[in-house]
């Protein structure tokens, strides 16, 4: 059974998916059900990771899941949100967008179509990222190889292709030849560098699908150009790193320090009125056309932590409709500027 990666290299080359995943669990669970005087509020649930051999005695604890109705100072943002996409939606801009906002303190969130299926596109590639430094970690741990042994490894790059892409780094290409991990991997990160996804996930197949598989995300669908991810799911991902209960605590903050170096700047970051505000994230873009080139529709997303002096919040935006990507990138800049005016009005308590 073909696993996630043949979809990340069938999505950044452009073609079409057809795999699933054998063995990785279904999204997170939520509860839809309306707020009434009966309705019993769900107790959290912890997500842990399963036990193994080599660590029988302990059961770390990935991320918890509370349900979104206990925390009400949000109600205003979301009202302000769900106005904005339902405008955005009428004026045929957007086919659907989805947020979700998380207090980085507090662990309190909310979400506006947060379940919303999207194909993720780029954004997977922080999920490649992780494998390679949880793979160095556990290196370091049971051999005498070093962290730094793994990311030295060198391989070889073929050069790069950015056919189907409408984001390109301004940054100087690679040229064919070979490379560290570690050099890859900041391409990979920062300039969204395809071909050394490729490079990368085929040096490391088996590592990818435990961390997907950790992170309980969605398989990827049966049939072609099928939405997967959510907002919400995949926020686990950047809570993972900011909390550092998967990787050690100078992985994620590696893994953190290189999502902040992004070189993609029309999105969560065009939102916050600060330039000196580190935002650690990564965008997702994907085209649908034709065999004969007419574009169907488009999906532009971005999700990150956005460290606002003292209330660290993450926000993620999706979106997917036919419209150009300079709209759909004006949409989520229009609704990290919501997020980012949000979290400063709470932080300066008014």
């Amino acid at each position: 059974m073909e696993t996630i990666l043949n979809y990340l290299f069938q999505a950044v080359t452009g073609g079409l998916f057809a795999s699933s995943i054998l063995g990785l669990a279904s999204s997170i669970p939520t509860s839809t059900t309306p707020v009434n005087q009966t309705t019993r509020i769900p107790a959290p649930v912890e997500y842990r990771l399963n036990t193994t051999p080599q660590y029988s005695l302990i059961n770390p604890l990935i991320f918890i899941d509370t349900d979104q109705r206990l925390f009400t100072e949000f109600d205003g943002f979301d009202k302000q949100i769900s106005s904005y996409v339902s405008a955005a939606e009428k004026n045929n801009q957007i086919d659907s967008a989805s947020v979700y906002l998380r207090d980085m303190n507090t662990g309190h969130w909310t979400g506006t179509n947060e379940n919303e299926l999207y194909e993720p596109g780029s954004m997977l590639k922080v999920v490649v990222l992780i494998a390679y430094e949880r793979y160095a970690m556990e290196q370091s741990t049971l051999t005498k190889t070093t962290v730094q042994d793994v990311l030295s490894q060198q391989l070889y790059y073929p050069g790069p292709d950015e056919a189907g892409q409408y984001y390109k780094s301004e940054n100087p290409t690679l040229a064919p030849g070979t490379y560290s991990v570690q050099t890859l991997l900041d391409h990979m990160i920062i300039d969204s560098d395809n071909s050394a996804l490729i490079v990368l996930e085929k040096n490391i197949q088996s590592e990818f699908d435990i961390v997907y598989n950790d992170f309980r995300l969605p398989p990827s669908p049966t049939v072609q150009d099928g939405d997967f991810m959510t907002a919400k799911s995949y926020s686990v991902i950047f809570r993972s790193l900011f909390n550092g209960g998967y990787l050690s605590r100078s992985g994620s903050e590696q893994a953190l320090e290189l999502l902040s170096k992004t070189t993609f700047n029309d999105g969560i970051v065009a939102g916050v009125a600060s330039s000196t505000i580190t935002i650690a994230h990564k965008f997702g873009e994907r085209t649908y056309a034709t065999a004969g080139g007419l574009v169907e529709g488009r999906e532009l997303h971005d999700c990150g932590i956005i460290y606002y002096p003292g209330h660290p919040y993450l926000l993620c935006v999706m979106t997917k409709g036919g419209s150009t990507y300079p709209t759909l990138s004006r949409i989520v800049s229009d609704i990290s500027k919501m997020a980012f005016n949000f979290v400063a009005t709470q932080a300066q308590g008014k």
